[in-house]
């Protein structure tokens, strides 16, 4: 049996022209949970990100807290999120045609984090019901599940615990395969998860298993609630 250890990243740029960056708040989220680990005595055998900005920056500043007995990182690009951007272009004018009370929002929602999840919500909802998109996207949600998946049996192989720097859509994906749930089910979880939150699962020959989901218990232990963010 391994044990996985997902992380979603810290906060990112919202509304910046690179969302893919850390923001400052999302930089010390990330050296929060290493030192939380580091007094904790966490260890890993494997570490792994995906190649997006937010997920290797949230990794090294979270295993630089372990120095020279930290895991080295690998590169995984099966640990990224989905194209967020794509799939909004491919999918608003849709959106905005099945719900147009969301019409007058949409400009400020774009660039409004509090507004923003309702309406990305429904994009996402659309893209993996597989409804017909205005533009091509890369990648189908069953795509896009298979791959996460696939990543997960990779960084399992050899291990006896690895944890794992990603984003919340993958972490959505692992749920849920754990749980059995449906799209709808695992997509209204997706917008619980925090930033720099903590998600362990056990992976054995019978399937997997959901140990522990959305651990921000070394964020509320600084008495910052300005770190408990979700974009």
């Amino acid at each position: 049996m391994t044990t996985i250890v997902l992380v979603r990243h810290g906060q990112a740029s919202f509304g910046t022209s690179n969302y893919d960056r850390l923001s400052p708040l999302g930089e010390r989220q990330a050296v929060v949970l290493g030192e939380h680990w580091q007094r904790d005595g966490f260890h890993a055998d494997r570490a792994l990100a995906g190649t997006l900005q937010r997920q290797q920056r949230t990794a090294e500043q979270a295993l630089r807290c372990f120095g020279p007995i930290a895991p080295p990182l690998e590169t995984d690009p099966a640990f990224n999120e989905f194209n967020h951007a794509q799939l909004v272009q491919a999918y608003l004018p849709r959106v905005l045609a099945d719900h147009p009370t969301l019409a007058a929002t949409s400009p400020a929602a774009l660039r409004d984090p509090r507004q923003f999840g309702p309406l990305f919500g429904r994009v996402v909802g659309a893209w993996a019901a597989g409804l017909p998109a205005e533009l091509p996207v890369d990648e189908t949600w069953e795509a896009f599940c298979a791959r996460c998946l696939a990543g997960l049996q990779r960084a399992a192989q050899g291990a006896e615990r690895v944890v794992v720097f990603t984003s919340g859509g993958v972490i959505t994906v692992v749920l849920k395969a754990a749980l059995g749930i449906d799209n709808a089910t695992a997509l209204r979880l997706n917008w619980r998860i925090f930033n720099a939150s903590v998600h362990e699962f056990q992976l054995h020959d019978k399937g997997l298993n959901l140990a522990g989901f959305n651990d921000i218990a070394h964020l509320r232990l600084t008495g910052e609630p300005a770190l408990l963010t979700r974009l």
